[in-house]
This record gives C-alpha cells, structure tokens and sequence, in this order.
C-alpha cells in the first residue's frame, strides 16, 4: 500500500453528549499508525468507519492479502479487565518445540470504550485484531461525522530560541509615538 498521511475530524453524538476529535493517520512501509491530536480519545466503535474512509479503496483487500502472507501461526486471545476495558491480543507461533509464541501486536480498548493509547500496526495483522475487536464492539454509523484530509506544513516557522520581534515592533511603535516612552 501506498504511504500516506491524513488527519480526520471525527465527531460523534451519543444521547445528549458530543465528542470530537482530531486523529493523525499514516501508512509508511505497511505500517498502519493512528495518533490522536486533538480532543477526545476515539471510541472504538468508530474505528473500522475511520480506516474505510481514511486509507486508499482496496485497503482491507490489501490487510487480507498481507495477513495470509505470513510464515507462521497466528492467534488472537482476547482479556477483559475488571475495569470494563478490553485487550486484543494477536500472538505467533515461531517454534512450537521451544513454545516460542510472541505477542506481535495489540489493540488495547480503555474501559470507557476509547482508543487511548492510539495504534501502531503492520497492516497484516489489522484483519485479525479487526475481526475480534468487531464482535466486541460492532461499527457505529448514526451521529458519526468523519471529516478526512490531507495535512499541509504551514511556511514560516522559527527555529526554537528565535527572537520573537516583540522588542523592535515596540521600538518601532515607540518611534512613531503609538506608545508613551
């Protein structure tokens, strides 16, 4: 999959209660990363609605085809906390002779049902933790407002210890006698 960068404001009302936010979404080298920005911590709920409209058409294809790529055996064990939050673990078996069976990645869900801690993924392993965290928490699509587009660095920064101009905008005004001296 091509890389790519996109923010998205994402909005969504619940009964009386509206939450927003701003999310960070990039792919690099088939690596799928979602950092909230701004605002509220995104419900869980929202995530599958988000990624359809955030990454290029073909992307669950591409997940799927990249997911059944992989060498060895794949399992996704799921852990409830007495909190109310939920984890979403996928682990792979590398040597079943030694029980060499690492965590290769997560998806942790907050007991609010928010997607606090962001995500950071190779795209291969979404399909699997998707399938499970979907049977948890089926997709919202009433009151969701996805706004997607594509960042632009705005010109003009000043490295950081930049003088700020405020002394000789002063002079200036001091000159000009728009400030008593």
């Amino acid at each position: 999959m091509k890389d790519l960068l996109k923010h998205v404001e994402w909005g969504f009302r619940r009964d009386d209660q509206t939450f927003y936010g701003l999310l960070a979404v990039r792919v690099e080298d088939n690596r799928l990363s979602l950092k909230s920005l701004a605002g509220s911590a995104m419900p869980v709920e929202l995530l599958f609605p988000l990624l359809d409209a955030t990454l290029p058409e073909g992307w669950l294809k591409e997940a799927e085809r990249l997911h059944q790529s992989r060498r060895n055996p794949w399992l996704v064990k799921s852990r409830y906390g007495m909190s109310g939050c939920s984890d979403y673990f996928l682990y792979s078996l590398r040597d079943e002779e030694y029980l060499d069976q690492p965590r290769v990645a997560s998806l942790h869900v907050s007991m609010y049902g928010k997607l606090n801690e962001g995500l950071h993924l190779w795209l291969g392993d979404v399909p699997p933790l998707l399938a499970a965290m979907l049977q948890d928490y089926p997709p919202l699509s009433e009151g969701v407002s996805l706004q997607v587009y594509e960042p632009v660095l705005r010109d003009g920064y000043q490295e950081p210890g930049s003088d700020s101009g405020l002394q000789s905008v002063i002079d200036s005004l001091k000159a000009m006698e728009v400030i008593a001296t």
